[in-house]
């Protein structure tokens, strides 16, 4: 990927879960950070690996009208900031966002086996407002949905605890 996901001129969207042991989520980022175009990812917690599994999303197909057929765009987040004991992040959306969450892990070992846990977070007007993850959280990111059910992600957050 990182020979080629640099050139991308089209939109993309990144489909995942948290657990795949093909496309972990450390490769996933940098993958996702290679495309220098418009791009926005959907990361799944606990998603199985396979092809009915990543063509399942409905975010496929909404992401692909909105850029060909002049549809409702999926929500867009920013980068999570970490402030304290809060974690903010914008997202601009032209829908309501309904619902957000935390997730994150504080497992070591193969990122395909770690279990994660998912805090609700506060939707309001435009940013996002979860708490910090706990100290020895080693791998993080945002999920928003909207009134859809349509399910974007942040960048995936790593750290050493």
């Amino acid at each position: 990927p990182s020979s080629y996901l640099g050139r991308c001129r089209v939109p993309i969207l990144f489909v995942n879960g948290s657990n795949d042991i093909h496309y972990p989520l450390d490769s996933y980022q940098k993958s996702f950070d290679r495309v220098p175009g418009a791009k926005l990812m959907r990361i799944e917690l606990n998603m199985r690996h396979g092809h009915s599994p990543g063509w399942t999303p409905q975010e496929i197909g909404l992401f692909a009208d909105a850029y060909c057929r002049g549809g409702t765009p999926l929500p867009s987040p920013g980068m999570p900031e970490v402030a304290g004991d809060r974690v903010r992040m914008t997202v601009k959306s032209a829908t309501p966002v309904r619902e957000a969450r935390l997730n994150y892990t504080t497992d070591s070992g193969p990122r395909s086996k770690r279990v994660w846990k998912s805090v609700a977070a506060k939707v309001m007007d435009g940013v996002i407002d979860s708490p910090r993850p706990p100290a020895d959280a080693n791998t993080w990111y945002i999920s928003v949905t909207d009134d859809r059910g349509a399910m974007v992600s942040s960048a995936v957050q790593f750290s050493t605890p």
